[in-house]
């Protein structure tokens, strides 16, 4: 949008004459003064309208690789981020910020590339990996065969809640193949943390006209209780927005063997390192009760396994189908998704991220159509 420069010079002249005016008849360093104030905080305000001008423009700019969320509908409304080979702007600027915290980092372990694609533990279908640790006997063949218990697909209201029980889990922040005791990658700056890798699934299920609610509350300064506490946020959401039924809990994993390594989950999609991302749905049994329907959960996550492997090779590890609740027995769509370890990059979990909110978004739309 073209703004007239016009109204605002005639204003700034006139408030100049006021100062000198009063500095002449008054003696007035101190009006003066004030005035002059006034007169740097206009240029201040009028260098932000600026910007804000071209941060909207740009980021509606056909072709242009800036992204921009303008909903802000509980997990909008996000800074215009640029993408530089495919990694964001504010993701690069961390990397550049590390190196100065890493030099003198002494190395504690090695960290382990790993793929993970199906377990001794379990079963496959086509696509579709699970680890098993149930007495449950599953046919992922029969489940894959039924809809998952969608309800109403909507864009017109909130139909996603994305939160975080353990917001404060982070990853390392540059790809050197070993890690150090000295950095702790838990953090709650939500720069570094899962916040971070909700926001980039959140923008884009936004971006395909899902409106998201996200929920950035810290919920484990301590471990214990933490999905006790956000199940009581979970829980209010579900009354306030009756229409959610995706509740995803995104959060990052941890594998460390006995001899110090790290294992760190990737795939390479689209010639990028991407964090491999577990699916974890659970069940009753084994001390686990008022879970009755968890069958209803199972079959969206072989779903959404099927949806993301056939569209991004290699990307999910087996789902982990465990005798646990993790909040999941809130709706029928409710999972807990693993993105890489400690021992992967943020750019990584982050990438990631983005790629699992395009396959939730076109799997969702694929069900709008039938």
């Amino acid at each position: 949008m073209k703004r007239n420069n016009s109204f605002f010079y005639k204003s700034l002249c006139i408030i100049i004459c006021i100062a000198l005016v009063s500095s002449v008849l008054y003696g007035g360093d101190y009006i003066g003064g004030k005035v002059m104030g006034v007169v740097s905080q206009l240029f201040s305000l009028k260098s932000e309208f600026q910007s804000a001008d071209l941060s909207i423009k740009n980021a509606f700019n056909n072709g242009s690789s800036t992204t921009f969320s303008p909903s802000g509908f509980g997990g909008g409304g996000y800074n215009v981020v640029t993408y530089k080979n495919g990694t964001p702007s504010d993701i690069l600027a961390l990397m550049e910020e590390a190196k100065g915290i890493y030099k003198n980092l002494k190395k504690t372990g090695e960290i382990k590339e790993q793929q993970f694609c199906t377990s001794a533990t379990g079963t496959s279908f086509g696509a579709v990996s699970v680890n098993n640790r149930t007495d449950e006997n599953i046919s992922i063949k029969n489940l894959l065969n039924q809809t998952p218990k969608y309800k109403t697909i909507t864009k017109e209201k909130p139909y996603i809640l994305v939160y975080h029980t353990h917001t404060t889990e982070g990853y390392e922040l540059l790809d050197l193949g070993w890690y150090s005791n000295q950095y702790d990658s838990r953090t709650k700056d939500s720069r570094k943390n899962m916040v971070r890798v909700g926001e980039e699934l959140v923008k884009e299920l936004e971006a395909a006209g899902y409106k998201v609610i996200h929920d950035k509350t810290i919920y484990d300064s301590s471990y214990n209780g933490a999905y006790g506490r956000s199940l009581v946020s979970v829980e209010k959401y579900l009354e306030k927005y009756p229409s959610i039924v995706l509740t995803l809990d995104v959060h990052r994993d941890a594998i460390h063997y006995d001899n110090g390594t790290k294992s760190k989950p990737t795939a390479e999609i689209n010639e990028k390192k991407a964090a491999q991302v577990m699916i974890i749905s659970g069940c009753e049994g084994d001390g686990v009760e008022d879970f009755p329907k968890w069958k209803e959960n199972l079959t969206f996550a072989l779903h959404l396994q099927n949806a993301v492997e056939e569209k991004y090779d290699g990307l999910m590890r087996p789902v982990f189908f465990c005798n646990r609740k993790y909040n999941m027995n809130v709706t029928p769509c409710s999972l807990l998704l693993e993105f890489g370890t400690d021992a992967n990059t943020l750019e990584e979990a982050v990438y990631s991220a983005s790629l699992i909110g395009k396959s939730i978004s076109e799997m969702l739309d694929k069900e709008l159509k039938k």
